[in-house]
């Protein structure tokens, strides 16, 4: 007979498990990488998963942590670099104090295993040549990119820095600039190699905020429309002359695009209107349709006594089947200005026979309190007809 009992010990996965529960909470964590050896990977993956380098003391420490502890930089899936501003330059324009990023250069070959990246407020073309090259080695393993007001010298370069992610699947484009535009890549014969590999990777999730130029992007991604896979758009387009990019990118994207949210802050010329550059009949996919930045108050009507047009005539040419939701975000100051929009019309393409079972939201954004119930009720009688096949949800916020 044992003087002592056997020491009983859990399954393997029943530990991960347990651990994986604490992805989010940092000091039990902590405790759990301290209990015991079998639990230090799994509570190690989680606390270092996520990097994020602020300034040459946050480069200091990591760099300090990967040599006491090399085991570390596998578990590195998400990197951030976010410098911040140091006061304004003469010209009253933010000072960026990015310099320290180039001290990170020595660091980013250790990191193999990175899987999202995210820089922001940084200036590229400032950067050192051994630092840019050091980060080129780290693309090749990226699947997500984000940029935040991040400043290039040109064009073309940005066209570059995008062109070396060959395993690319979303970017998230934001407050991108640069200094000047330059000659498109793509008209020049005399291309380098890595320009004509931008279309490599397979884009399954798109965001272009109204501060970056967004057809610079566009006319990225559209040269090798084949070898794309957009599962997801989100775009807010302030470039009113060049609405018909909108349109090829649609086209290009075809039966993969499931979700789209579309916001025109600027509206859209009669001219896009007319030679239908926003058709969704190719997008015979979509699962989701988002109506952003309605401001009712600002637009201004043309080709009929009707607001949006562009967002009936998009709705007409939808040829998905599997459509389950339409949402809309409206901004009015009072209940009359609700009378802008084609009802009649709006109601009549929701109420298709093939969209039965459809869910429709709207967002409604109003100057004065107290409009709710009158909001809720204007739209109610408007969309009679829809309610027969679907399911109507109107907010106040």
């Amino acid at each position: 007979m044992a003087l002592f009992p056997r020491r009983a010990f859990l399954p393997p996965e029943l530990c991960d498990y347990t651990v994986d529960y604490l992805w989010d909470d940092v000091e039990s964590l902590r405790a759990c990488s301290l209990t015991c050896k079998a639990w230090l990977p799994s509570s190690r993956f989680h606390l270092f998963r996520n990097v994020r380098l602020r300034h040459a003391d946050d480069v200091a420490r990591f760099r300090a942590l990967l040599t006491s502890a090399p085991g570390i930089a596998p578990c590195v899936r998400k990197l951030s670099f976010s410098a911040d501003y140091d006061g304004a330059t003469p010209e009253g324009s933010p000072q960026e104090d990015d310099a320290w990023v180039n001290g990170a250069a020595e660091l980013l070959p250790l990191l193999s295993h990175v899987a999202a990246l995210g820089i922001a407020r940084v200036r590229w073309h400032a950067l050192s040549d051994g630092t840019r090259a050091a980060f080129a080695g780290l693309f090749k393993s990226v699947r997500q990119l984000f940029l935040f007001e991040v400043s290039f010298d040109a064009s073309r370069d940005v066209i570059a820095f995008l062109s070396g992610f060959p395993a690319l699947q979303e970017l998230y484009f934001q407050a991108v600039s640069w200094k000047h535009d330059s000659p498109s890549p793509f008209e020049d014969p005399n291309t380098p190699h890595e320009f004509s590999e931008a279309g490599s990777m397979h884009l399954s999730y798109l965001f272009l905020d109204p501060k970056s130029s967004p057809t610079l992007v566009t006319e990225w991604i559209l040269k090798h429309p084949e070898e794309q896979r957009l599962r997801s758009i989100q775009l807010c387009w302030r470039e009113l002359q060049n609405t018909q990019a909108v349109g090829e990118l649609l086209q290009a994207s075809g039966a993969s695009l499931e979700s789209l949210q579309v916001e025109f802050p600027a509206g859209i010329s009669e001219d896009a209107v007319l030679q239908n550059h926003l058709s969704l009949a190719h997008n015979t996919g979509l699962r989701s349709l988002h109506f952003g930045g309605l401001d009712v108050r600002a637009s201004q009507a043309f080709l009929s006594n009707r607001l949006f047009p562009w967002v009936t005539v998009m709705l007409s040419q939808v040829r998905s089947r599997h459509l389950q939701e339409v949402s809309f975000s409206l901004e009015i100051a009072s209940v009359q200005d609700l009378l802008a929009l084609d009802w009649a019309r709006i109601d009549q393409d929701l109420s298709r026979e093939e969209f039965h079972g459809l869910m429709v939201m709207f967002y409604v954004s109003c100057e004065r309190e107290g409009l709710g119930k009158e909001v809720r009720k204007e739209i109610s009688s408007r969309l009679a007809g829809f309610q027969q096949r679907g399911t109507l949800s109107v907010s106040c916020i």
